[in-house]
């Protein structure tokens, strides 16, 4: 069994631990410990603060000064940090990581396929929205219904981007890596349902 799918069948991983075992099953495993290293520095350039709406605000800072959400980001979180940039729901991940790291009570939340970065003393006065990172963000102006992400869910999430960004670029060998690893994460069995149809459908096109 791999370190992944060992992970993924934990009741709540930890975020960087997952991340970082999806970047080595989908071939970038030579960064992970570089990446350690720099989550450690990042860390402790975080202000040390106590308050929820400042704790989010020095997060949403880091995003814009060392992560750099970009659309056409990269998603794995070695990737991210060795380039300094990445694709939103990326760097959703990395805050994740990093407010984990530090011990703050920060958590993922999401909507459909976004992550955005909220505080469970907080919610729902502000979250940090990485496609949107020069200000914190009032959650009720996203006209959606935003709900705690954990971490085999914001997996999810951004193996979902992969998968979809892999096909289109023609890359049907790592866009079906991706699916496959969507379905060794614990789902509920419309989403298991949905997700098999995706795979097939890919196994079909390499066919």
């Amino acid at each position: 069994m791999s370190d992944f799918a060992r992970l993924a069948g934990q009741q709540c991983p930890p975020q960087e631990a997952l991340a970082m075992e999806l970047a080595v099953e989908l071939g970038a495993g030579g960064g992970v410990d570089a990446a350690r290293r720099s989550l450690a520095v990042l860390a402790r350039a975080l202000p040390d603060v106590s308050e929820p709406l400042a704790q989010l605000e020095a997060l949403r800072v880091l995003a814009v000064r060392a992560l750099r959400p970009r659309r056409d980001g990269r998603y794995l979180l070695p990737e991210i940090l060795r380039e300094g940039k990445g694709h939103p729901v990326g760097v959703a991940v990395a805050l994740g990581a990093l407010g984990q790291r530090v011990g703050w009570q920060t958590a993922l939340v999401g909507h459909d396929m976004k992550l955005y970065l909220g505080h469970r003393e907080l919610a729902p006065v502000a979250v940090v929205d990485p496609g949107q990172p020069d200000a914190l963000v009032d959650p009720r102006t996203l006209d959606v219904d935003l709900a705690w992400r954990c971490a085999h869910e914001a997996t999810g999430v951004v193996l979902r981007h992969v998968t979809v960004a892999a096909e289109r670029s023609g890359d049907l060998t790592r866009s079906l890596g991706a699916s496959a690893l969507l379905l060794a994460l614990p789902v509920d069995e419309g989403s298991r349902a949905g997700q098999t149809a995706m795979h097939q459908r890919l196994l079909s096109r390499l066919n």
